[in-house]
């Protein structure tokens, strides 16, 4: 039969059949290359593309910023209904002004070298240990974030391209000091002012909310009542953590460890030294120290000149000498001309350190060596403890894996690998996601649509330096609209608060209507118990009111006199203030102050550059050309 299906196979059917399926995938190819990706495209800015995964992403980022920044607020300003449009609007402009910066500084011509990106790198704290850069925690941070160095390269490259743009904007921008005596004489500036708070509570149950009217609002914004997407999730977790007791070490080891890392152990050189001190920092200062050295050059006892004349009245007791010191204790400037002399060269120059003038003299040198096992043992295990523990920690890495990726369709033979369980997690979304799945690797790994329906392993994906885990989605729920009955409540709560502010609101331009035509609004505010506030003076950065109401106070024009100045604001807890300014108070500021001044030139130049920036983003948004797909 083999034999037939040989001989078959060379004739002259089979070969054309065997053309025309070649052909057939050399074509699906060629057509994947030469056509349009499936990749979903948001925004196109000047024919570069952001993608809608891009926007999403963004979207996200922002979202969690805010709800990172308003705390318990968050859901009071998630209720918004246009509040996922404007936060997403708000994204994918980000990301537009982002692209047209790049754009732009690749067409003036700036750039980056290597060298220089090294070097950021290099001098990043989160990629140090003990001070100095290791590449083994830059890859281990990098995993976390899920970058490669690549990738995180060219980010830092784009970074460091839009530091020297913001860096020639700041630069070109001054100041006049006309401009800071102004700045100065407003910031110092009061005003006196009633305020009538109107709340929305004092409207509540003015307007009931009806069935219909819950239905409808149901009706137009289901999306807003939507039960996210969820998954729940088998794991096998590797935690270094639990490894230690599984690592034994004997004191055959301890000692192998000691004798290959002496160099850890060592004290460190000790220094001996006597002074002459010069107390304060000022040229008077400074020549009498030079006077002295000038007597010590010329023969004179420094013990005995110490003793007689040094300003450190605890050491000239002791002939100028102090207690003996390793590098790094002392006044830097002091520190660094200890450890510069020499038993030929014993007498510094004068010194300069924050307490005064320095003439220091080397008295002894005490060598670095070697600390005995003794003394040096606990510290020695708990090195050699944390180097086996790792080396442990990295073979189960690796084993894991390894049978994790060969043996994708199940998790028990990974577990097995490392001699753990195989853990289970309940329904959870993006949101509320356990903690140990609540990395940002891990929820993109698992709510990806392909890693879903392929039904594998994960990866093995890296959680923190000695953590990492591998995922597999168990059962999958995907995003729901609530039933009505379950989100009646809210919808009646959210409808009833917004009625309420709607009828404070046209209580407040009812009122402002009358005030503006000089009538009585006695009735109005005796039937609602309100009042105005008694004359309150109010400065510019004041904290005890409400900086909404504060910052409308000091728009509004100053007033004739007997006049008022009136204007009506909706407050940061949501209520609505009439304010009446009745005088403004210029305060005197023509006082020297060097302190404040600076600190107003700086904030004037902070924000002059800030707008020559949101206007550069201006005018490349108003020449770019920017389309907005429409999706098939």
């Amino acid at each position: 039969m083999l034999e037939k299906m040989r001989e078959g196979s060379q004739g002259i059917a089979a070969k054309i059949i065997l053309i025309v399926i070649i052909l057939s995938f050399a074509l699906a190819g060629v057509s994947g290359y030469l056509g349009g990706s499936n990749v979903a495209v948001a925004v196109i800015v000047n024919n570069q593309e952001i993608t809608q995964a891009s926007v999403d992403q963004a979207y996200q980022n922002e979202r969690s910023r805010l709800q990172q920044q308003y705390g318990e607020q968050f859901e009071i300003l998630a209720s918004n209904p246009n509040f996922a449009q404007q936060v997403r609007a708000q994204a994918t402009q980000g990301l537009i002004s982002d692209t047209l910066i790049a754009q732009a500084i690749n067409e003036m011509g700036l750039r980056v070298g290597d060298e220089q990106i090294k070097n950021e790198i290099r001098n990043m704290t989160e990629f140090q240990l003990d001070g100095k850069f290791n590449n083994e925690q830059y890859l281990a941070v990098l995993r976390r974030a899920s970058y490669t160095p690549a990738q995180f390269s060219q980010s830092l490259k784009s970074d460091l391209a839009r530091r020297q743009l913001l860096q020639m904007l700041v630069g070109s921008e001054f100041v006049l000091p006309t401009e800071v005596d102004i700045a100065n004489q407003l910031q110092a500036q009061q005003r006196v002012a009633k305020v009538l708070t109107v709340s929305a509570s004092d409207f509540e149950d003015v307007a009931p909310v009806t069935d219909a009217e819950i239905s409808e609002y149901y009706q137009n914004n289901s999306a807003r009542f939507q039960a996210a997407e969820q998954v729940s999730v088998n794991y096998v977790l590797l935690d270094g953590s639990t490894l230690v007791d599984q690592v034994s070490i004997t004191d055959a080891e301890i000692e192998a460890y000691y004798e290959s890392h002496q160099s850890d152990y060592q004290r460190a050189e000790r220094r001996k030294v006597a002074h002459i001190l010069v107390q304060g920092v000022t040229p008077e200062a400074k020549q009498k120290a030079e006077m002295m050295l000038a007597e010590l050059n010329e023969g004179a006892d420094f013990s005995l000149l110490a003793t007689e004349k040094s300003d450190d009245t605890y050491s000239a007791k002791n002939s100028g000498e102090l207690d003996w010191f390793e590098a790094g204790v002392m006044d830097p400037a002091f520190d660094k001309a200890s450890f510069e002399l020499t038993k030929v060269a014993p007498v510094s120059m004068v010194v300069e350190s924050q307490f005064g003038y320095h003439i220091i003299k080397l008295v002894d040198i005490e060598a670095s060596e070697a600390l005995p096992l003794s003394d040096v043992k606990v510290r020695v295990e708990t090195a050699l403890q944390k180097e086996k523990t790792n080396e442990f920690y990295y073979e189960l890495y690796q084993s894991l894996s390894e049978v994790a990726f060969e043996s994708p369709d199940n998790l028990e033979e990974a577990a097995g690998a490392v001699s753990v369980e195989v853990q289970h997690s309940e329904l959870f979304n993006a949101n509320n996601a356990p903690q140990v799945l609540a990395s940002r690797a891990v929820l993109q790994t698992l709510f990806d649509q392909n890693f879903r329906e392929e039904g594998m392993n994960s990866e093995l994906i890296e959680l923190s330096e000695n953590k990492a885990i591998v995922v597999r989605v168990n059962e999958y729920k995907q995003a729901t609209v609530k039933p009505l009955t379950e989100v009646t409540a809210q919808i009646k709560a959210q409808l009833s608060a917004q009625k309420s502010r709607d009828l404070a609101q046209q209580f407040v331009k009812s009122v402002m209507v009358k005030l503006e035509n000089k009538e009585s609004i006695e009735a109005e505010l005796t039937e609602k118990d309100l009042a105005f506030s008694a004359d309150l003076t109010f400065a510019r950065y004041t904290r005890e009111y409400d900086y909404q109401v504060i910052q409308k106070l000091f728009k509004l024009v100053k007033p004739a006199e007997g006049e008022v100045s009136r204007q009506w604001v909706t407050a940061s807890t949501g209520d609505f203030a009439i304010i009446e300014l009745s005088k403004v108070i210029e305060v005197d500021a023509s006082a020297d102050n060097s302190e404040a001044k600076a600190q107003i030139k700086n904030m004037l130049a902070r924000s002059t550059s800030d707008e020559t920036y949101q206007a550069l983003v201006a005018q490349l948004i108003a020449n770019a050309e920017i389309k907005y797909p429409v999706a098939n």
